[in-house]
């Protein structure tokens, strides 16, 4: 299908608008959404992004607190339907562009964002974080602490 092509907005932008009901299948409304790239299932990865979210010393969510997206690398996936579906209030972004959710717009990395009504916490890939310690301290100390601990949101 081609709804644009011109030099300002390409082809490429046409799947904005493929429905992405295969990426959110069986998930409900949950305040926290995580939009990271596919790692393998077991993996260092897997491990990584469950300690973050659901140690008590850091986020301490529970699984039913949040949705999580894959996404292949450069994959885009529409911002517009992911919030219809799913309606998070807080988005960690894990080595995802804003672009690939069809969002113009600039984050700064590892620190709370508001776009949309919501806070946007983007950040560097999860491979990236779990190598680098300061990495990891960055977005702990300035992205995931102040919203998870510092002002914890009553919804959570």
């Amino acid at each position: 299908m081609n709804l644009y092509n011109s030099a300002i907005v390409t082809t490429k932008y046409d799947v904005l608008w493929d429905d992405i009901s295969a990426l959110t299948v069986n998930a409900l409304p949950k305040p926290v959404l995580v939009i990271i790239n596919e790692y393998r299932p077991g993996s260092n990865e897997e491990e990584q992004l469950k300690k973050m979210l659901e140690v008590e010393k850091s986020c301490n969510l529970r699984p039913e607190m949040y949705n999580i997206i894959f996404l292949k690398d450069g994959q885009m996936a529409a911002w517009y339907q992911i919030r219809e579906a799913l309606d998070p209030k807080i988005i960690l972004l894990f080595g995802i562009l804003p672009a690939q959710l069809g969002i113009a717009s600039l984050f700064a990395l590892n620190a709370p964002n508001n776009f949309d009504n919501r806070v946007w916490i983007p950040t560097h890939q999860l491979s990236a974080i779990e190598q680098n310690t300061s990495l990891k301290s960055l977005l702990w100390n300035g992205g995931m602490k102040p919203i998870f601990k510092d002002n914890r949101p009553n919804y959570l």
